[in-house]
């Protein structure tokens, strides 16, 4: 710690935040790439148990706000709206972190500890739902829980100790209803700056069961040598849900924009779904299985041309593949038949049939690494081949070979 200069006034809220730059500044300035194991876990430990601590005194403020409206001096309409504008932060973020300044009024031994630095931020949540589910009866066990709390090393634990606590406080819980939950749902769709896309949301827990159920049964299974993380698998498992009609996976529909001039039978490398522009790559893997309409542009921008579009696969293509190939066809890969694309073994702009013997199932993985040049396909699909950048054939033909 670091000496305090005399006549510092702890009720002074510029000495406090003086004090609290100062020792950030003293922690950006050390070198901790020179720290020994045990200096660095421990310093870790030390700021992230001070972080705990800063943010109940963040919160001790925020109920003052929120009681006072100060915000409305800035013309700042709720104390919801002043958190997403000042601090960028989304409106389900904003709202929890008011919902906890309000509960935690009526919580005052839940304060004290996390004031103290005796409960941790989530172990704070998680006395909140309790409290939630059962306000009366939490005032009068409050002393109760946080001494359990204090005990219990894991959250999860404490979880499902206040599970059971509030099925004996409340068996019929009065809050929040199934309505007041589903008032209270949301979901945002934001785009990141790297051009990626976020989701945030909060659904009842009627919805929010399936959903799990949803994205467990759908989440597919490490595959040998494809490093993966669970997070990693449910974000495939959710988007196939959600572009999946329960067979095959729905396909856009490509908007492919070319000038006269270039369109010369080649296909043409640049596309949009929506307002996303796609690289070729991209676009090669969806047109194998999706919807396509040209639309040709002179030089004037103006429309020469909109081409009929075109579904590519059938339904009875889709079925015979189906059939044929059980899963996704490159060696070594069983993901089923929902989760491939048809891949045209022969490009159909480079004359590729739309025929049984031109298709083949392939997992988007998979899809895209043919597409990409990671690897090759030649043959048909009733007998694929499948080849390594050095040429070398993989899968059976490697062990049908006898030299």
């Amino acid at each position: 710690m670091f000496d305090i200069e005399e006549g510092y006034d702890p009720g002074a809220s510029s000495d406090v935040l003086a004090i609290a730059n100062t020792a950030l500044a003293w922690a950006e300035d050390e070198v901790v790439v020179d720290f020994n194991n045990n200096e660095l876990t421990l310093s870790y430990e030390h700021l992230r148990t001070l972080g705990d601590l800063f943010h109940a005194q963040a919160r001790r403020r925020l109920a003052v706000v929120d009681e006072r409206q100060s915000y409305a001096s800035d013309g700042y309409t709720s104390t919801t709206a002043y958190l997403k504008h000042r601090f960028r932060t989304t409106g389900g973020q904003a709202m929890r972190q008011v919902t906890e300044v309000r509960a935690l009024k009526e919580m005052p031994q839940t304060r004290l500890l996390a004031e103290l630095g005796r409960l941790s931020s989530d172990q704070v949540r998680t006395l909140i739902t309790a409290k939630q589910a059962a306000p009366d009866q939490f005032a009068a066990d409050e002393q109760d829980l946080c001494a359990i709390a204090e005990t219990l090393e894991w959250v999860a634990d404490l979880r499902k100790a206040t599970a059971y606590w509030q099925q004996a406080a409340a068996p019929e819980p009065s809050y929040p209803t199934l309505d007041d939950q589903r008032n209270a749902s949301y979901l945002y769709v934001s785009r990141t700056f790297e051009n990626m896309v976020k989701l945030d949301g909060l659904f009842d827990r009627e919805r929010g069961a399936q959903l799990i159920e949803a994205i467990r049964a759908t989440t597919p299974a490490p595959v040998e040598g494809e490093p993966s993380t669970p997070s990693q698998r449910r974000a495939t498992a959710l988007f196939d849900l959600v572009v999946s009609d329960g067979e095959r996976p729905t396909t856009p529909t490509l908007l492919v924009h070319v000038n006269a001039e270039t369109l010369t039978g080649n296909y043409p490398t640049l596309a949009e779904i929506g307002q996303d522009v796609l690289d070729k790559y991209t676009i090669d893997r969806l047109a194998c299985d999706g919807d396509f309409r040209r639309i040709v542009f002179g030089p004037k921008t103006e429309i020469i041309d909109i081409g009929r579009r075109l579904r590519l696969v059938t339904k009875p293509m889709r079925d015979a593949i189906t059939a044929r190939d059980r899963h996704c066809a490159f060696p070594g890969c069983d993901r089923p038949p929902q989760w491939c694309d048809a891949h045209h073994i022969i490009p159909w702009w480079e004359g590729g049939p739309t025929s049984t013997g031109n298709l083949i199932l392939l997992c988007r993985h998979h899809h895209t690494l043919i597409h990409t040049g990671t690897f090759t396909l030649r043959g048909t699909g009733h007998q694929p081949t499948f080849y390594r950048t050095n040429g070398q054939p993989i899968g059976r033909s490697e062990f049908l070979d006898t030299g």
